[in-house]
């Protein structure tokens, strides 16, 4: 029997649909049209195909690589979603619940249409496969949707596997970003080899921002034997950057084998059955509640913004002299000139600083590095790696984090005073305002790097050592033995018996501080190896590093300088059509905009209503 139809259950009942929150985002939807703000009319309109799905859309999010796929087919105990070694999400992959295994390829979705474009029925079996070939044909695929009879699903609950996002980024990708302002919870996959990094929490505040229901999957708990100390670690990093969600660590192959031989234990230890319940009781009892508040905050969200706008223009509404209007044209300009400026002074800044900080970055920790190196090769210069070799490994250690931890302090020094020469250079005729950043984490890249290995062959056993001595001390025998002989003694006397011991024991200490050499080649040989595969590393770190600090100032300036472009054009517009409308037409228009802000007014307040009661359709 095939994996997708093992468990069969009933049809669930749909979910009814509250009448007032269509009919308030319709409203909403037509005051963006009328304002000419088509974006938040989009945004809108997604939320109300949103409203009228009766499922309860999970997004299962993270970084590539991460068994975000695994996790589904996991959840779902069928390969649904393709996933192993050198395989990448290219586009969603939307997995509900139906009476008999079906597959869909759904092409040119469009916002208006909330059942889709497109659609194309492909065998289950063979989804990926069949989705390659329509890539690769040039056919625009916006997602995958696979239903299968599943008790999790019965209740309406969909999960969707979508493409990796973050990287060396902290921005939502933009097929995810959408799909984000439309779901009722995220599951974030991290696997437990390591705790969270800072792309990582940077994608997790945008995305809470957006849909604050959030959970932490953390996969692979059956290859970290360290796995709690990861999710403790994990807890505090979600604590200490004010996002609450709980923390699910599980293991897809434990959990298949529990599938396999039906073992319960087994199964419990995989972690998977908090997180099905979670899924079962959680999310089927927050659904509404989660509904409203997504309706109310980006319906007050498109009024604030449109009242914002309206007030402003209601703000300019005085009759202006034909002098005054010159001035303030000349005046907008000279702003427009002064911005492009100031834009290309802090992009210059900002690409200085960087690729200087990329330069002394590198230099800072292998001067470290090297400095850490030479002082262990004299140790070994000295010591017997055979003796000392655990002490020495872990004073290497030692001097490698400290080493570690001082240019990580460095490089968010230099990171600081980069911020400050940026926005020196770009706020000065703007409100001076920083970007919201936490400090440079330090790294742990020696839990990712084999310890070096202590000499091989180091001992020299008791029969090697005589059969040393008997070679040494046979020659002097017959030597001396020989020239004895002459004198008319015996081969064997006390003089050729002397000198044998005595080159014996000669032969004996050179062949020890022969061993001794290599055992001390060999030790700095390793050591070598283990620093230099530590300084990749903590390079590749630290480069992440700047290149998250690089984006995150980029963007941050890039945003304050589109501000004040579109108020500027905004400014320039303004003033040429107030400088042509008659005092009649102020006035008119002065009058409409006062009866659309009182209207604007009540159809924010039954927004505000949505989050402490039900409101009745209008």
């Amino acid at each position: 029997m095939s994996a997708f139809t093992t468990e069969r259950v009933h049809v669930h009942n749909p979910i009814v649909i509250e009448t007032a929150l269509v009919e308030l985002l319709d409203s909403a939807e037509a005051e963006c049209a009328e304002a000419g703000r088509t974006d938040l009319g989009n945004r809108l309109r997604r939320i109300r195909n949103r409203v009228l799905d009766p499922d309860q859309l999970v997004l299962v999010v993270g970084e590539p690589d991460q068994g975000k796929s695994e996790l589904v087919n996991s959840l779902v105990s069928a390969p649904v979603c393709g996933s192993g070694e050198n395989v990448s999400t290219s586009v969603p992959s939307l997995v509900r619940h139906s009476e008999e295994p079906t597959a869909q390829l759904v092409e040119q979705e469009t916002t208006r249409s909330p059942v889709g474009g497109n659609r194309s029925r492909v065998p289950i079996e063979s989804v990926s496969e069949e989705l390659e070939r329509a890539l690769a044909a040039g056919h625009r695929v916006d997602r995958t949707e696979i239903g299968i009879p599943r008790a999790l699903l019965e209740n309406g609950l969909a999960l969707m596997d979508t493409p990796a996002v973050g990287g060396v980024t902290n921005s939502l990708g933009s097929v995810t970003e959408e799909a984000v302002a439309e779901a009722d919870a995220l599951l974030m996959v991290s696997d437990a080899t390591q705790e969270l990094t800072t792309n990582e929490l940077n994608f997790l505040r945008r995305a809470t921002a957006i849909c604050p229901n959030v959970a932490l999957v953390q996969p692979k708990t059956d290859v970290v034997p360290e796995w709690r100390h990861i999710v403790e670690l994990n807890r505090k990093h979600l604590s200490n950057a004010g996002i609450a969600g709980r923390i699910f660590p599980v293991s897809a192959r434990i959990r298949a084998l529990a599938t396999r031989d039906k073992n319960k234990d087994l199964n419990t230890e995989s972690g998977f059955p908090a997180l099905l319940d979670y899924l079962r009781k959680e999310m089927a009892g927050a659904h509404e509640q989660l509904t409203r508040k997504l309706v109310a905050h980006n319906v007050a969200d498109s009024i604030d913004t449109i009242t914002g706008e309206l007030r402003e223009e209601l703000g300019n509404q005085s009759p202006r002299t034909a002098t005054e209007t010159l001035l303030e044209l000349e005046t907008a300009q000279r702003r427009a000139e002064d911005l492009k400026r100031l834009s290309g002074r802090w992009q210059k800044t900002l690409s200085d600083g960087i690729q200087e900080l990329y330069s002394d970055i590198e230099y800072d920790f292998r001067e470290r590095s090297w400095a850490v190196l030479h002082q262990a090769n004299e140790t070994l210069d000295e010591a017997d790696p055979n003796t000392h070799w655990d002490e020495f490994a872990e004073w290497l250690r030692d001097s490698l984090n400290t080493a570690i931890a001082e240019t990580f302090d460095w490089l968010d020094r230099r990171r600081e005073r980069i911020t400050e020469q940026v926005a020196d250079e770009l706020l000065r005729e703007q409100v001076r305002t920083l970007p919201s950043s936490d400090p440079i984490p330090v790294p742990d890249p020696l839990s990712r790097v084999p310890a070096p290995k202590a000499p091989q062959n180091a001992g020299y056993p008791r029969r090697d050592q005589m059969l040393t001595g008997l070679r040494g001390s046979y020659g002097g025998v017959l030597m001396f033995g020989l020239m004895t002989s002459m004198a008319g003694l015996p081969l064997m006397n006390v003089i050729s018996i002397s000198a044998g011991l005595l080159l014996g024991s000669k032969s004996l200490n050179e062949e020890k501080d022969t061993r001794l050499k290599r055992r001390q080649t060999e030790a700095r040989a390793a050591v070598q190896r283990y620093v230099e595969h530590v300084v990749f590393q903590v390079n590749k770190e630290a480069r992440d590093a700047i290149r998250n600090t690089h984006q995150t100032l980029h963007d941050h300036c890039n945003r304050i300088t589109e501000q004040a472009q579109i108020r500027i054009s905004r400014s320039i517009q303004e003033t040429k059509r107030m400088a042509e409308q008659s005092a009649v037409d102020r006035d008119a228009r002065a009058r409409e905009i006062k009866k659309k802000l009182e209207e604007l007014g009540a159809l924010r307040k039954r927004a505000g209503a949505l989050t402490s009661n039900r409101i009745a359709a209008a």
